[in-house]
């Protein structure tokens, strides 16, 4: 196997999680919306806020972008 195709294959997977974090985002923000209890649909927004991050990181990586880091970022 190439380094190319190692490298696209390594993009394919970047994408998917990708992929998966945007649904659990989605689902997280729905969930916020639809809870009555206040703290717990705050704790689901800032889920959802954290899946939305993961989300443009690994876009970023399969891109071949690289991101600086803010103090404090998971």
């Amino acid at each position: 196997m190439q380094k190319s195709d190692v490298q696209e294959k390594e993009k394919g997977w970047l994408f998917a999680l990708a992929q998966v974090e945007d649904l659990g985002e989605k689902k997280t923000k729905i969930y916020s919306r639809l809870l009555t209890e206040v703290a717990i649909a705050q704790a689901m927004e800032e889920l959802s806020a954290r899946h939305a991050k993961r989300k443009k990181k690994l876009e970023a990586l399969a891109l071949g972008k690289s991101e600086t880091k803010s103090g404090g970022e998971e």
